[in-house]
């Protein structure tokens, strides 16, 4: 079996790194709602999760840079009003997502460092599986 590179994206066709130690695709905040009550009794009210819950934060991390060209077309799909992109990465996810934030920063010659800043408008497949969830 092929060892799979990590820290690929792909999002809007455009294939990036990203630092693997900080990209958390799966971190979830849960709907719910939390009363304190009389006698130190809690109610928690539990409405689950959506995959439009799901924000996923994207940095290069020291060693995964972009080049002018990368920043461009990002920066270009970042800019669109309203544009929503496919985004695919390395564990098997396959999503649409919305740029909430890009933010390249000049490192050297034609190197950037960015983060990045995605809201999850809707999933195909989670971690290589099938997704059909809200």
């Amino acid at each position: 079996m092929p060892l799979t590179v990590r820290g690929l994206i792909t999002l809007g066709g455009t294939q990036f790194p990203c630092d693997p130690g900080v990209y958390e695709p799966m971190r979830w905040a849960k709907r719910l709602s939390l009363h304190q009550g009389i006698g130190n009794s809690v109610t928690i009210q539990d409405f689950g999760i959506t995959v439009k819950d799901l924000v996923i934060r994207l940095e290069s991390g020291p060693n995964q840079f972009l080049d002018t060209i990368a920043v461009k077309a990002l920066h270009g799909l970042f800019r669109t009003l309203g544009g929503e992109w496919t985004l695919t990465d390395w564990l098997g996810n396959q999503m649409t997502v919305f740029i909430a934030d890009f933010e390249p920063k000049f490192f050297t010659v034609d190197l950037w460092t960015y983060t990045m800043t995605l809201l999850v408008r809707s999933a195909t497949k989670l971690l290589d599986t099938t997704y059909s969830g809200g």
